[in-house]
């Protein structure tokens, strides 16, 4: 996985984020459920690279709730359900996330606008719930492709089981980098080169080639064979060995 990228970044344009009229964003166009409504917004109007967000939802009824952020450079990623509350059901009425005290979201960047999208449906969607290593699902790394896999796992329009809102938001530049202790490094691959304590934004990490040259990042993870360290949105370390095959 990236190092978490923009997923947190949540400012409203406006109070509330209701189901339009329409395309959405994720090319849903549901035919419109009397006794389903959905609606998604955020405690602040905007917020900078570093702060921590807070989403609210709404639902008319019990439903399974999925929850999905575009960023500015068109990365599609699921902030809910993941790994740290991967129960996709809610009852009736107003939630927040985060829903348990075990995660944060953290703004992140890039800066530029974006598109938050909720999906609430009767029935269960075969949607991924995340993992140690990638707790918030990355589903595309472009609007098409997060649009394909987003369209590949929802039923036909027609069933009337599901209805989606989305608000769009805007992410500001941090005033400064935060101080962050190193990575913790016990025994996992080789040791980032970093001591005591760093300053850096999340979504930023170190990577190690095959050759064993570190190099530091913002944002992606290098699409290469090697270890990477990344700082996530809620302000943990994490690690990855990953295999890149091909050009």
């Amino acid at each position: 996985m990236r190092a978490l990228k923009a997923l947190l970044v949540i400012t409203a344009l406006g109070a509330v984020g209701w189901a339009q009229g329409g395309v959405s964003p994720l090319g849903l166009v549901p035919v419109p459920n009397p006794g389903l409504t959905v609606s998604i917004w955020t405690d602040r109007a905007q917020y900078r690279v570093g702060e921590l967000a807070t989403i609210h939802f709404y639902v008319s009824q019990p439903a399974y709730v999925y929850i999905f952020d575009i960023d500015a450079a068109g990365m599609v990623r699921q902030l809910f359900p993941n790994a740290y509350s991967p129960d996709p059901y809610v009852q009736a009425g107003q939630h927040m996330l985060p829903d348990k005290p075990t995660y944060q979201l953290r703004v992140v960047p890039p800066q530029g606008v974006e598109t938050l999208q909720i999906i609430a449906s009767t029935v269960p969607l075969s949607f991924p719930t995340g993992s140690p290593d990638q707790p918030f699902p990355l589903l595309g790394r472009d609007p098409n492709e997060g649009r394909a896999q987003v369209l590949g796992l929802v039923p036909e329009p027609s069933c009337g089981c599901y209805a989606t809102a989305w608000t769009t938001f805007t992410v500001l530049p941090g005033q400064a980098y935060s101080a962050w202790p190193c990575p913790p490094c016990l025994g996992w691959g080789p040791c980032p080169p970093c001591q005591g304590m760093v300053f850096m934004p999340p979504g930023a990490g170190w990577f190690c080639d095959s050759q064993g040259n570190w190099r530091f990042f913002i944002g992606e993870c290098p699409q290469e064979t090697g270890w990477c360290w990344y700082l996530g949105p809620d302000g943990r370390w994490y690690f990855r060995f990953q295999i890149h095959i091909g050009g």
